[in-house]
């Protein structure tokens, strides 16, 4: 049983090698590329009219007594 488990072991890891160096990197590189040039025609941010936008908390009456 120990043998057998052993072999499992040995074939299941150079399985998983071969998919990792032949199967999985053209798919990284087609669905790289694709996601990189979606991200292109996209709008770009027009950082010149940022302004910063000024967010006023609630804060109960309690905790503006005590100074916190």
């Amino acid at each position: 049983m120990n043998t057998e488990k052993t072999l499992y072991l040995v074939i299941g890891t150079i399985v998983l090698t071969i998919i990792g160096f032949l199967i999985i990197p053209p798919f990284m590189k087609k669905y790289s590329n694709r996601i990189y040039k979606s991200s292109l025609k996209k709008d770009r941010i027009d950082i010149d009219n940022m302004e910063p936008e000024i967010v006023k908390k609630n804060i109960p009456a309690e905790e503006q007594a005590h100074g916190y």
